[in-house]
């Protein structure tokens, strides 16, 4: 659910609804542990739960914890603890964990839809993940618009890679992106203003919905559990 956020205690709340709603899709689905689809929803609800915990760290320091304000400045190595210096500290951590939810909740669920791709039997298409999931869409007879929702966290993810500014990858490719209300407003050339901690958690919210339409599919319900998860076993069988 999005908020309007003022402070990192609100921005906490929003990660953890993304961490509760994998979970509790999760449970309602009842897929066992190895099972790609419960991978994917165990994995998002880990790293979200990992932003939380930088959250309520840096709400803790904000509020000037004595305890939090010696022990992150020791922790990450910083030798002087003059306000400057403290303030810098807390913004960095908030921008890596920030950067840490948007690529690597996104990498779960683009992960996940290769894996479902893979065991519909679709011809290879090369490895973007706009083609895969447009083929999976199509193949579940899904309405094609739920790529614009699986795309906010994507473009997010691409503009933080880009020091905060959005390149357009689609010659057709829509500006502006409303989930539920909320508009993302992706502008070629110009920094992207819906990369905050509640856009990011609200747009995986709103990816974890379509897997959810996806799983319910009976072309992907009736997939034998467990359904591989290809990257899980690789790095499970590295020598």
């Amino acid at each position: 659910m999005y908020r309007s956020c003022n402070a990192y205690s609100d921005q906490s709340a929003c990660v953890a609804d993304l961490a509760n709603a994998c979970l509790s899709l999760k449970n309602q689905l009842g897929y066992s542990k190895p099972d790609a689809r419960s991978v994917a929803l165990d994995n998002v609800a880990w790293i979200a739960h990992s932003g939380q915990m930088t959250l309520n760290l840096l709400d803790s320091w904000v509020k000037g914890d004595e305890l939090i304000r010696r022990i992150i400045p020791q922790l990450i190595g910083l030798q002087t603890l003059t306000p400057e210096a403290i303030k810098d500290a807390g913004d960095g951590l908030g921008k890596s964990a920030k950067l840490a939810l948007a690529v690597l909740a996104q990498f779960q669920i683009e992960n996940c839809f290769r894996n479902i791709y893979r065991e519909l039997g679709l011809p290879h298409s090369g490895t973007g993940f706009y083609r895969c999931a447009r083929d999976v869409l199509n193949a579940l007879a899904l309405p094609v618009v739920l790529l614009e929702t699986l795309n906010a966290t994507a473009r997010i993810r691409n503009s933080l890679h880009a020091n905060g500014i959005h390149h357009k990858q689609h010659p057709n490719e829509n500006a502006v992106i409303v989930l539920k209300g909320v508009k993302y407003e992706f502008l070629d050339g110009q920094k992207v203003s819906c990369a905050s901690w509640e856009h990011i958690a609200h747009a995986l919210e709103c990816s974890v919905e379509v897997l959810e339409q996806v799983f319910r599919q009976p072309q992907v319900s009736s997939i034998a559990d467990p359904m591989m998860d290809m990257y899980a076993w690789e790095e499970a069988t590295k020598p």
